[in-house]
């Protein structure tokens, strides 16, 4: 009988210490070939915010982003890329390369209302990004300039009443939803007003200031610095209680018009992010968002912090999306996007 002898291995010959040292190289090169860590050493991450610098997406952005640092290990660099009521820059994300290094500070609902309106021609929908973390829902307010003789949401429509179509009132783009909830409060008392359309939150505030427009409709934070600053003042708020920053202000419901709404800002990124990639920015800015430090800061700016993760925001986001389908639709039937 012929017996099978196992052939030796290739090392097997060798001296143990000569055949260490031949398989060294290979042990070395193994992690090599693995997914390498994220980020990469001194290679910074940008956060496109697609709005001028000093609104309110621009301001909570800048608030996280030394904190995320920390927690990211290499730089975070805001990157302002306005225009077309944040349209430019959510584009640019969309289409940038899903590797983690380009994210985008997201706003609802403008988000949704730019590719929900076929006129926009935006080039993306939700399943062209990745929803990373909600930072901030910022509940609306209405706010005139500290010299205005209104003083309550009564005054303003009895004002716009008497002068159709001749009240200024400003929006940081059509269809956000400050330019929604203009329509609402319009739509609520049978109103028209001159309706101004801003590139962003901040030039927007500051045609207020100027005395460029007589009415702004805003996030609470940006409200309430403004009041404190004695520039400015509110004459609602746009929510379902009084903003514990604004007190003594109420609701635009308990004056009588039932409208709330705001701001939902969060990070987002290029569909198509590889998981392990994801979840590192996920956790990263998770433990950066609810950070006491952050938390601190955000209630001195007057900034709610809301976080979601990645699946309660992707939920919100389909909530959201189909809540605004129809009213689009109206306003973009009825001509009033134009308006």
């Amino acid at each position: 009988m012929v017996r099978s002898v196992p052939r030796p291995a290739p090392l097997a010959g060798l001296p143990a210490r000569r055949r260490s040292l031949l398989a060294l190289p290979a042990l070395l090169a193994a992690p090599a070939r693995a997914q390498p860590g994220f980020p990469e050493a001194g290679r910074p991450v940008q956060v496109i915010v697609p709005y001028p610098p000093g609104g309110g997406s621009d301001i909570s952005a800048r608030a996280l982003a030394p904190v995320l640092e920390k927690e990211l290990g290499t730089a975070v660099v805001i990157v302002n890329r306005p225009g077309a009521n944040s349209q430019i820059g959510l584009g640019q994300t969309a289409q940038a390369r899903p590797d983690g290094y380009t994210l985008c500070y997201g706003l609802w609902p403008s988000t949704i209302t730019l590719y929900l309106d076929p006129s926009r021609k935006a080039g993306f929908t939700r399943d062209s990004f990745t929803p990373l973390a909600m930072h901030v829902i910022d509940p609306g307010s209405i706010i005139v300039r500290a010299d205005s003789p209104l003083r309550n949401l009564a005054d303003l429509v009895a004002t716009a009443r008497a002068r159709p179509g001749a009240l200024r009132v400003s929006d940081p783009g059509i269809l956000s939803w400050e330019h929604l909830a203009s329509l609402a409060l319009q739509k609520a008392h049978g109103l028209s007003v001159n309706q101004i359309h801003y590139q962003g939150s901040a030039p927007a505030l500051v045609a207020l200031l100027s005395g460029e427009i007589e009415v702004a409709f805003v996030a609470t934070g940006t409200a309430m610095s403004q009041s404190r600053s004695g520039q400015a003042r509110t004459l609602a708020v746009l929510d379902a209680r009084e903003s514990e920053y604004l007190p003594g202000i109420a609701t635009a419901t308990a004056q009588g018009t039932p409208i709330v709404t705001g701001s939902a800002r969060g990070f987002i990124a290029p569909a198509g992010l590889p998981p392990a990639v994801a979840a590192a920015l996920a956790g990263g800015l998770e433990r950066a968002i609810l950070s006491a430090e952050h938390q601190q800061k955000m209630r001195d700016l007057g900034l709610p912090i809301r976080f979601m993760n990645p699946g309660q925001v992707r939920a919100y986001w389909n909530a959201e999306e189909t809540a605004l389908a129809p009213l689009v639709q109206e306003v973009v039937s009825t001509g009033a996007a134009a308006n």
